[in-house]
């Protein structure tokens, strides 16, 4: 009987390492490490900025950037939308082909994908069809986030421990359905995201965010507050140098790439094109 199921427990991991291997099941894309970080010559766009023409630029934000190495960048800047329907996953197919890019590169980590019952457009947007162009071709994929502990690691240079706290741990919980927003929901949440070196034990309670959130807004509810693209007060200057770090981290790994020689394909949220075209083009040349 045991000899039964230590074959049947063999069986089944051998079965899950195909899976993986033939790309039926997914593994979420490695983090990028630079060697190197780049001066740039133009700053990234900050939010504030963007946000006086995010209504008017075009949708999707795609351009192009040869370097002299005979590297280039192709960047593809879309709505986090799942239609397949959509146009937008046809400019993404039409350059993918025209283009043949060597690395690809996608926003956020994707979680679990079971190939033969998930579409990856309806579960993952563009990111899933980048991953899964990407695959079909053979190329190294990776996010262009930093880990959660990098990004940390640059902001905690700015900001206290429990100010980042506080976001990390509301950013997500503001996103979450007004079903599921609750004290249960928000302490797992907190629990879940100072568990890193630079925040552990700054905020361990939901009640500890509820009283600083009282003295700090009282003119507004965390419990119903909608971000959008934007925060309160110090949650907004932390908003905002998240997104320039993690843009920052981006244009590292396109610079390092690029100057390699490679073709660098890659696809992120309509924001971030835009804010980092004259940056990016400022370091690729």
């Amino acid at each position: 009987m045991a000899r039964r199921v230590i074959y049947s427990i063999l069986l089944l991991i051998s079965l899950v390492v195909i899976l993986f291997y033939f790309d039926v099941i997914w593994r979420s894309p490695s983090y990028y490490k630079t060697k190197n970080k780049v001066e740039l010559v133009s700053p990234i766009m900050d939010m504030k900025t963007y946000m006086k023409i995010a209504s008017e630029h075009r949708r999707p934000y795609i351009f192009t950037q040869n370097s002299k190495s005979g590297g280039k960048v192709i960047v593809v800047g879309t709505n986090h939308i799942n239609d397949p329907s959509h146009s937008q996953f046809d400019s993404i197919r039409h350059y993918w082909k025209a283009y043949k890019p060597t690395i690809a590169l996608v926003e956020g980590r994707l979680g679990f994908f079971f190939k033969w019952i998930h579409n990856p457009i309806k579960k993952y947007g563009e990111s899933g069809l980048t991953t899964q162009l990407a695959k079909e071709s053979n190329i190294d994929l990776y996010t262009w986030e930093p880990s959660r502990e990098d990004e940390i690691e640059m902001l905690s240079k700015k900001h206290s421990a429990k100010k980042l706290a506080m976001f990390y741990s509301l950013r997500p919980y503001f996103q979450l359905p007004e079903g599921e927003r609750n004290e249960e929901n928000l302490q797992a949440l907190i629990e879940e995201r100072t568990d890193y070196k630079k925040l552990k034990n700054s905020i361990s309670q939901w009640q500890e965010i509820d009283s600083i959130w009282r003295v700090d807004f009282p003119e507004l509810n965390w419990r119903t507050f909608k971000s959008g693209y934007g925060y309160p007060g110090y949650l907004h200057d932390i908003w905002n140098d998240s997104n320039l770090a993690r843009n920052k981290h981006m244009l590292n790994i396109i610079h390092e790439q690029v100057n390699m020689g490679e073709t660098v394909f890659i696809t992120m949220g309509a924001s971030h094109a835009p804010r980092i075209e004259k940056a990016l083009k400022s370091i690729i040349y």
